[in-house]
């Protein structure tokens, strides 16, 4: 049978641990069935100390019945998580108890015939950011009975519990029908009585792990519990072998060596599949002349099986292995399909409870098929900011694969994953982490991560993995291990503002060895390229927990730190890109950036100024994307116009788009041609740029629906509407022209007016110059151009040619005009982008893809009310396709064109309206 969670505690010294005999529930009476009147004290002091001090105190119920699809499948729940619902609220006993009674079946509803097994509890605070769980992060369980037979159980002393040579120990074990009685220690008989109960107490003596075996014998049955407790013996002081580290060292097919760092404590042992989860002193782990380091030898492995396994600390923790490369979770593998994560080890439900980690010899090691992959230069990072969960609805790495294509082809050469590392429970953004070795199982296997990676590289992309290393969640077990108060790798409290989680404390030696394992361990096992350091400014020990200002000033400890880990990461692979996310005083970036790190710069809130059209009193500016602009002599800025972080620009266009007249932002195909004239602006300035999934198809979910962190429709079928995969074509032309002309746009020779509602990018060089001018105001502008030089210029999208005789000409501009010239004439690009001075009297048109090859899209504008004809047309003058196309109100169409049968060359297009014909070139390609 199961037993109730209990916990004990203890006070550390050497070898002089108290056995504090607590219980996490204390229930009345010992064996409740459905239909009992029942009465819960939970004591806060116990498990994990989620609501020590906290009044009122809410109860979360539910069952677990035979309904239940898992161990962890709450049926029935009770209370509404997040308020002060009275049916769940407790009354304070006073020193953190809390009582509340209740019979089962009203007040869960459970009908009758429900098979109810165990009652299920967490315990939080009003609001829910506070919660009571076990010791080791799991719910909180009591077995329920149904009334008939024997039962029995040790209400104490709870399992696993430590204490010394001398010390009383106080048993009480129950049984549910008057019964011969009768208790034994280590098989020897220590009490007997008759009744429904023995208390007794006992006096330790005998080192190692001892036995408590009850029996009860009710004349038609005998049933027995037991637990045990232990004894420590003389401490196991040993060295390991040379060149063990912590976690799993693998030294043979059937033999590991597994350690852990643990200061302070005294006693561990690991349980596991490989000892059928007992607590045995030939597990107990040897203790290294550092006093930190904890270690094991385990042989008889079967090679290539894996084992579950946990360590067991001080009579009172169980922990997964913090260095697992592979986590099994009670309560969160149930969810994962068996498509993502195929042949997923069952968790050993009965055995373990939480999380344990996996072991496995003679591992099949991932074959890499591209091994000469180099880096683009830092200049030239055109980052995709990426969530596999809201990217695609498989959420795993294997479909990911499968949108490379659409990702090369828009010229993107660096994939930044948001954090993947195994975090609390699936539905994440990942910045919860709980292991740092181990990637999440929501979004595929190991080898599958490999093969993504392996993938992109093939592909001459990048892959930099944001790494979370400010803070870990309370299922880490580096938090689980100590208490918030002496934990030698975390601050009691944060030390900055805006922390989550347990915040880490870089100045410990322990903190550093284990974050400089971490950032060893995905660029030598996954190839990644390097990090994204999440949250860098939280590298403090300056104690500025509510001062924003104060925390981001100038910190040279902070900065040491980053260095220190920047270094350390170098001399692994001296190419691999170390970019924060750090927003601090300027003097501290800039000093950083000149290391040679790449630091964020935030440019959300300028670009969105310029595409909702708001340009007056100094809004729009965006000369802070220029590293030069900061003072800085590297050019490690990385600018993004819109990161996971921040509202997306589309939504803010529509929401709360500027307007003049019959021009407004609030308009879709008005607000999706400004954010082609901000790519315009944003890819062409010098430096690494970084934008954030769907931005090339306007994604304009807010987000904050289904919660900021919550999923978020996923909208592939943007790319069936004309006018959004527009403004994919034009961000990939402009990209792509960009990694064509790398000396062009990374040039000193340019001229730049990045501050007024009307911008000019001027860009140099020995071969091609640039000359790029929008209109971000909302109404006409005549504006003094300012060419670079007379003589033919070409607009670069409508494929018009201009000859400049005087540099200085005034040109007017609709609001939302793009002019993007160059004085050479480039490829076409295939794609249109708003220029109402160069375009045919029925709008703009562009032909998708040119050449085509089996099918070729007319993307066309009307401004008018209109039908039109359409004829394709070969050079002889034939007609060879034609389609007549019905009035349709303005708007941007699309028409398609089957030319898979028609031979390679050129033909027209001419599209005929009562206003005139219009004419557009197609190639078709075989």
């Amino acid at each position: 049978m199961k037993r109730v969670s209990i916990t004990t505690l203890f006070m550390l010294g050497l070898w002089a641990t108290q056995w504090v005999q607590g219980q996490i529930l204390d229930i009345t009476p010992v064996f409740p069935t459905l239909d009992d009147n029942i009465t819960i004290i939970y004591d806060a002091k116990e498990g994990n100390g989620g609501v020590v001090g906290i009044t009122p105190v809410y109860a979360h119920a539910g069952l677990i019945t035979d309904q239940s699809t898992s161990p962890t499948d709450w049926q029935f729940v009770q209370g509404t998580w997040g308020t002060a619902d009275p049916k769940v609220l407790m009354t304070d006993l006073g020193n953190d108890r809390h009582q509340i009674s209740f019979t089962p079946r009203s007040f869960y509803g459970a009908p009758q015939g429900t098979n109810a097994q165990q009652l299920s509890f967490v315990f939080r605070n009003e609001d829910g950011t506070q919660v009571g769980r076990s010791t080791d992060g799991s719910d909180i369980y009591y077995d329920l009975y149904d009334g008939s037979g024997l039962e029995v159980r040790f209400v104490k002393p709870g399992e696993g519990g430590l204490v010394n040579v001398g010390e009383t120990v106080s048993v009480r074990a129950a049984a549910s029908l008057s019964s011969s009685l009768e208790l034994y220690l280590n098989d020897t008989l220590i009490s007997s009585s008759t009744g429904l109960e023995i208390n007794t107490t006992f006096t330790a003596g005998k080192g190692g792990i001892n036995t408590l075996r009850f029996v009860a014998n009710d004349g038609n049955e005998t049933k027995t519990d037991e637990t045990s407790f232990i004894v420590p013996g003389d401490p196991l002081i040993q060295d390991p072998p040379i060149g063990i580290e912590p976690g799993i060292n693998y030294i043979s097919d059937t033999s590991v060596i597994l350690a852990l760092v643990a200061p302070d404590k005294e006693l561990i042992y690991v349980e596991g599949d490989f000892n059928e989860w007992k607590t045995e002193d030939a597990y107990r782990m040897a203790l290294a002349t550092d006093n930190e380091l904890f270690w094991v030898q385990i042989n008889g492995l079967t090679p290539g099986e894996q084992y579950a396994y946990q360590y067991f600390i001080d009579g009172g923790i169980r922990i997964a292995d913090p260095y697992a490369e592979l986590v099994l979770d009670e309560n969160n593998d149930g969810f994962i399909s068996s498509s993502v994560y195929p042949n997923l080890k069952p968790f050993p439900s009965g055995d373990a409870a939480g999380r344990v980690g996996v072991l496995q010899t003679a591992q099949q090691p991932y074959q890499w098929q591209n091994n000469n992959f180099v880096r683009p230069d830092n200049d030239e990072l055109i980052i995709y900011e990426l969530l596999v969960r809201d990217f695609v609805s498989t959420h795993d790495y294997k479909t990911l694969i499968d949108t490379l294509d659409y990702l090369e082809n828009l010229g993107v050469n660096v994939i930044e994953l948001m954090p993947i590392m195994e975090f609390e429970n699936n539905i994440s953004w990942g910045y919860n982490p709980s292991f740092f070795f181990a990637p999440d199982k929501y979004y595929g296997t190991e080898d599958d991560l490999k093969a993504f990676i392996d993938e992109c590289h093939g592909r001459g992309i990048a892959v930099v993995l944001d790494m979370v290393l400010n803070h870990a969640f309370g299922q880490c077990p580096l938090v689980e291990m100590y208490p918030a108060n002496a934990n030698p790798f975390f601050n009691e409290t944060p030390t900055h503002p805006f922390n989550v989680g347990q915040d880490f404390n870089h100045e410990s030696p322990l903190t550093q060895y284990f974050s400089k394992r971490v950032l060893e361990y995905w660029i030598e096992e996954f190839r990644f390229d390097g990090y994204r350091m999440d949250l860098s400014k939280g590298f403090t020990q300056r104690n500025n927990p509510n001062d924003v200002g104060a925390w981001g000033a100038y910190d040279a400890s902070r900065i040491a730190i980053l260095k220190d880990y920047y270094d350390h990461i170098r001399q692994i692979d001296p190419s691999v890109y170390f970019i924060l996310e750090h927003f601090a005083d300027n003097t501290e970036e800039k000093e950083l950036a000149e290391y040679g790190m790449l630091v964020w710069g935030k440019m959300v809130t300028p670009y969105n100024e310029a595409t909702m059209g708001y340009t007056e009193n100094g809004k729009s500016d965006l000369a802070g994307g220029l590293a030069n602009n900061r003072g800085w002599n590297a050019p490690h800025l990385v600018t993004y116009l819109e990161s996971h972080d921040e509202e997306r620009l589309m939504y803010k266009n529509l929401t709360f788009g500027n307007s003049s007249g019959a021009y407004n932002v609030r308009d879709l195909n008005t607000a999706l041609a400004r954010q082609e004239i901000a790519g315009a602006f944003f890819f062409t300035l010098p430096g690494p740029k970084m934008f954030w999934q769907f931005a090339e198809l306007g994604y304009e979910v807010p987000i904050d629906q289904n919660g900021r962190t919550g999923p978020k429709p996923i909208r592939w079928n943007y790319l069936e509407e004309a006018r959004r995969r527009n403004l994919y074509n034009a961000w990939s032309a402009m990209i792509n022209l960009r990694m064509d002309y790398q000396d062009l746009f990374n040039t000193t020779d340019r001229e730049l007016d990045l501050r007024n509602g009307v911008k000019k990018i001027k860009l140099n060089s020995q071969g091609l110059d640039i000359f790029i001018m929008g209109n971000f105001e909302m109404t006409n502008q005549s504006v003094q151009a300012g060419f670079q030089h007379p003589g033919e210029w070409t607009d670069y999208f409508s494929r018009q040619v201009v000859n400049i005789s005087n540099v200085d000409t005034v040109m007017t501009m609709k609001p939302g005009q793009l002019y993007f010239f160059t004085d050479q004439a480039l490829p076409n690009p295939g794609v249109f982008v708003k220029n109402d001075a160069l375009v045919p009297a029925v709008g703009e048109v562009a032909v998708v893809p040119n050449p085509a090859y089996s099918e070729a899209s007319v993307i066309y504008t009307l401004a008018q009310p209109t039908a039109l004809e359409m004829d394709l047309i070969d050079m002889s003058g034939r007609i060879v396709r034609q389609q007549s196309i019905p009035s349709q109100i303005p708007g941007i169409y699309e028409a398609k064109f089957d030319v898979s049968s028609l031979n390679a060359g050129v033909y027209m297009i001419h599209i005929k309206t009562e206003q005139g014909t219009v004419t557009q070139k197609v190639v078709v390609s075989k």
